[in-house]
């Protein structure tokens, strides 16, 4: 730098010292020569103008910043396994694997109740504790017209789709049950011997009642009129029970019937027959039990008993059994 040089910026030192303001050492040697002026960049008059300054000291290396993600639509990763069962493109390979759960009254059994009575009879409280449990464990339940449907036409399921029965149409069904399931959110069906409603006996709902469980979306179903074995009985005798049970549900508290229940679990081909021709979708069994569910059998549905005798314990164990293992 020259003395014509220092003429020019002496004045500008002066005021800037005045104000309080640094100035940065000038090397001598520069050809080009930038003075910083309060964080402000003055090149000199005889250098090339540059956009950024030489920098006088090395900065200390500081962490690479983490580059700003760019705003695209986030990865979604495929399920490892549908949250439906899969549907095949040939009906005839539809089979699932769907627990039905099996109960008759719903209460404690009086003192004077036989064995008969004590091995169908589940109490609300251990009712309670096992529908926690499936709700705990991701179960959903679902209506045996739905399962019908799935094994029919291939209608989805939910995952771990479960079907919870009643059979006979007990009053405590209604009372103790029903506000457990609510409890729940959970779908029931009900199988009912229509003839001993109709004639109001005692320990058996009524109509008004059967028609509220149907509003709250369970699903009614028929368990013939008056509660008779089928197998080896007459055509008549047969279609009068499966047709007359139907008919009369249908009449009572206008919602379509779809499924049946065998009494005893005892029917033939016959019994087939009939329900096919009356427009049922499936029928269950006791008999054996499993929970393999096909479409070459949607009138031989496998159920497993739930005894009054079990345990938490047990149900769990058993419902795993069959779900994994039982009539293959």
């Amino acid at each position: 730098m020259n003395s014509k040089h220092w003429l020019v910026l002496l004045p500008i030192v002066a005021i800037l010292a005045t104000l309080g303001l640094g100035v940065a050492a000038i090397p001598l040697a520069q050809p080009a020569v930038v003075v910083n002026i309060a964080g402000a960049f003055l090149p000199s008059p005889t250098a090339t103008a540059t956009e950024t300054a030489t920098p006088t000291l090395t900065p200390t290396p500081t962490d690479t910043p983490t580059p700003t993600p760019t705003l695209t639509p986030p990865f979604t990763p495929t399920p490892t396994r549908p949250l439906t069962p899969m549907i095949t493109r040939d009906p005839t390979q539809r089979v699932v694997r769907v627990p039905i759960l099996m109960y008759h009254y719903l209460s404690v059994p009086p003192p004077d109740a036989d064995k008969y009575r004590l091995d169908l009879s589940v109490t609300p409280a251990n009712f309670d504790a096992q529908m926690e449990y499936l709700a705990i464990e991701g179960y959903h339940p679902v209506r045996i017209s739905d399962l019908a449907e799935f094994l029919a036409n291939g209608k989805p399921l939910p995952p771990k789709p479960i079907a919870i029965t009643f059979d006979d149409g007990y009053l405590d069904n209604y009372q103790n049950a029903f506000p457990i399931l609510k409890k729940y959110n959970f779908t029931a069906t009900f199988f009912l011997a229509t003839q001993f409603i109709d004639e109001r006996r005692t320990g058996y709902m009524n109509w008004n009642q059967v028609e509220e469980l149907a509003i709250e979306r369970m699903e009614i179903g028929a368990h013939t009129l008056n509660h008779i074995e089928l197998k080896d009985k007459s055509r008549a005798a047969q279609a009068s029970e499966i047709v007359g049970s139907k008919l009369m549900i249908e009449a009572r508290i206008g919602t379509p019937v779809r499924s049946f229940n065998y009494p005893s679990g005892k029917y033939d081909s016959l019994s087939i027959d009939i329900l096919r021709s009356a427009g049922y979708l499936a029928a269950v069994t006791t008999d054996p039990q499993g929970t393999r569910q096909s479409v070459d059998a949607p009138y031989e549905l496998q159920r497993i008993r739930v005894r009054g005798a079990f345990s938490l314990n047990d149900f769990a164990y058993w419902l795993k059994y069959f779900s994994t293992n039982g009539n293959k």
